[in-house]
C-alpha cells in the first residue's frame, strides 16, 4: 500500500508538471487556466474526504444549486455596475450569497428536521429563486451577461489576474483540512470518541461548511456552477477504495483531482470540444472505477 501511496503522489505531481509546462510552451493561452484548475480541483479534493467520511455527500452535491443560486444572485450587482463575473465584486458576492446558503442548511436542521430533508428544503428554495433570477437577467441584463457562462465556467477567459484574486479564497479554505482535515475523519468515524478527547465535531460541521463554501465560491468563474459538487463528493469516493488510512485520503484525493486535472488539459487540447471541466470530471470517473478497494489485514 505504500508503494501505491508514494507512486500516486509522484504521478501527480510529474503529471500537474507535464501538463503546466505544456500549456507554458505550446499553449500560453490555457497556461493561467490550467493554473487555477489545478489549484481549485486540489482544494475542493482536500475537502471531498471530510464530506464523504461525515455523510455530507448530499450536501456536497447540493453546492451545484447552492452556487447557482448565488452565483445568479452576485451576477445581478456585478451585472449593475458594469462589472464582469471575473470582478472581485462577483466573487465576494458570491461567497458571501453561498456561506449564507449553506449555513441555511444547517439552521433548517435546528428546526428539528434531519439533515437530508433540511438539505432538501434549502435546495426546493434555491431552486426556485434560481428560475427567478434567471428571469431577472434574462430581462434586465440579457445583452451584459450570459447565464450560460455562469453554469460553465469561462476557462479560457482566466488571466493572471483572476488567479490572484481566487486564490486566497482558496488559500483560506485549505487550512481547514490542513489543520483540522484528519481531526474532522476521526470525528466521523467515532463521534463519541472524538468528544471524550476535546474535538467537537458540531463546531467542526460548521468550519467545514464555510470552507466548503470559500472553495466553491473560489472556483466558480474556472468551473462554473455544476463541477465543484463533481469534485466534493468524487475524489474522496475514490480515495477511500485506494486507501482505509484515514491520514491518507486527503493525499489521496488531492492525487486523484490534481491527476485529473492534467489530464482534462491534455484532452482538452486534443478534443476541443471537451470542457476542461468535463474532461476533469470524466478523469476521476475512471480513476474511481480502476480503483480495487484494499484489503483489510
Amino acid at each position: 500500500m505504500a508503494v501505491v501511496y508514494s507512486a500516486m503522489l509522484a504521478a501527480a505531481a510529474a503529471s500537474a508538471a507535464a501538463a503546466l509546462i505544456h500549456a507554458y510552451l505550446y499553449a500560453p493561452l490555457l497556461f493561467w487556466p490550467l493554473v487555477s484548475l489545478v489549484l481549485s480541483a486540489a482544494v475542493l479534493a482536500a475537502l471531498s474526504p471530510l464530506a464523504v467520511s461525515r455523510r455530507m455527500t448530499f450536501l456536497a452535491h447540493a453546492q451545484g444549486h447552492s452556487i447557482l443560486t448565488a452565483a445568479l444572485a452576485a451576477a445581478i450587482p456585478a451585472a449593475a455596475v458594469a462589472q464582469s463575473l471575473a470582478s472581485p465584486l462577483f466573487y465576494l458576492a458570491s461567497l458571501l450569497f453561498i456561506i449564507v446558503l449553506n449555513l441555511l442548511v444547517l439552521f433548517t436542521e435546528r428546526l428539528g428536521f434531519r439533515k437530508d430533508v433540511a438539505t432538501g428544503v434549502v435546495m426546493s428554495f434555491q431552486l426556485t429563486a434560481s428560475v427567478v433570477l434567471l428571469y431577472a437577467i434574462r430581462s434586465l441584463y440579457a445583452t451584459a451577461l450570459d447565464p450560460l457562462s455562469i453554469i460553465t465556467g469561462e476557462y479560457v477567459l482566466i488571466t493572471s489576474r483572476d488567479v490572484l484574486i481566487q486564490a486566497p479564497l482558496l488559500f483560506a479554505s485549505a487550512l481547514f483540512p490542513l489543520f483540522y482535515g484528519v481531526k474532522y475523519l476521526y470525528a466521523a468515524v467515532d463521534e463519541a470518541f472524538a468528544q471524550a478527547v476535546g474535538i467537537n465535531p458540531k463546531l467542526l460541521d460548521r468550519l467545514f461548511v464555510v470552507a466548503m463554501s470559500l472553495a466553491v465560491a473560489a472556483s466558480v468563474y474556472a468551473l462554473g456552477s455544476l463541477m465543484p459538487a463533481v469534485l466534493l463528493v468524487l475524489p474522496g469516493a475514490a480515495a477511500s477504495r485506494y486507501s482505509h488510512r484515514l491520514t491518507e485520503q486527503i493525499p489521496f484525493s488531492v492525487s486523484l483531482a490534481v491527476l485529473s486535472a492534467a489530464a482534462a488539459h491534455f484532452l482538452y487540447t486534443i478534443l476541443p470540444w471537451l470542457w476542461p471541466s468535463a474532461a476533469l470530471g470524466l478523469a476521476l470517473l475512471v480513476l474511481l472505477a480502476a480503483a480495487h478497494p484494499p484489503r483489510n489485514k
